[in-house]
């Protein structure tokens, strides 16, 4: 598998919350990892966004958007951030997740990896290889992957606990809370102590400009 591991969120946490102990497990296995967030609302919440990405140490940018819209200007310029880090794999949100922001980031995440491919738009197009889809707050009723996370959950708890402002939201600890128990959920559903759910989603090959599309038999 080529490129780097890319998380495209819509809210600071949502990184954390959804796929931490991934992000940090894959830094420390010396992969490259990076998060974009497409918004910072309200604005202090940007010191713990980078605060919270330091403690899983990777990468992170914020686009700084008010709100997410699946535009034709947002997607060029998420395509254009594909095509510059050329990852492997992407991490999203779930299309079926209750906040309304969740759910544009996943269609206009769909639709940027569709165009980082076009050889018409880019002189080096770059065809991703993997969409994983995670869980923050709405479950994934049947994952397709389990990563185990159990060496890495510690600093994917001390990130969160970086998002004060969301922590004081629920003064009986609904965050840390919930993350450890939906990791000992997936930790059960495959045998470890902690895990991280996903799905996978394939990714079409419907454009003109897929090579790979040919072959001489089907059998």
């Amino acid at each position: 598998m080529t490129g780097g591991l890319l998380a495209i969120v819509s809210h600071p946490d949502d990184e954390t919350f959804g796929c931490g102990g991934t992000l940090a497990k894959h830094a420390s296995a010396g992969k490259e990892v990076r998060v974009l967030c497409l918004t910072c609302n309200p604005r202090n919440r940007r010191d713990e966004f980078f605060n919270a990405v330091q403690s899983l140490d990777v990468d992170a940018d914020i686009l700084e958007r008010d709100d997410i819209q699946v535009s034709p200007e947002l997607i060029r310029e998420l395509a254009d951030y594909i095509d510059d880090f050329r990852p492997g794999t992407i991490i999203t949100h779930l299309p079926f997740d209750y906040h309304r922001e969740h759910k544009s980031c996943y269609g206009v995440v769909k639709e940027a990896i569709e165009w980082a491919a076009h050889t018409t738009m880019y002189e080096d197009a770059w065809l991703v290889e993997r969409l994983l889809l995670m869980e923050v707050n709405t479950l994934i009723p049947s994952p397709s992957i389990l990563v185990d996370v159990t060496n890495s959950y510690d600093a994917k708890e001390k990130a969160i606990n970086q998002y004060s402002t969301q922590l004081a939201k629920f003064p009986w600890g609904y965050y840390p809370r919930v993350n450890r128990k939906k990791a000992e959920l997936r930790g059960v559903q495959c045998d470890v102590e902690l895990a991280e759910a996903f799905i996978e989603e394939s990714l079409p090959r419907d454009g003109p400009f897929y090579l790979e599309k040919a072959t001489a038999l089907l059998v």
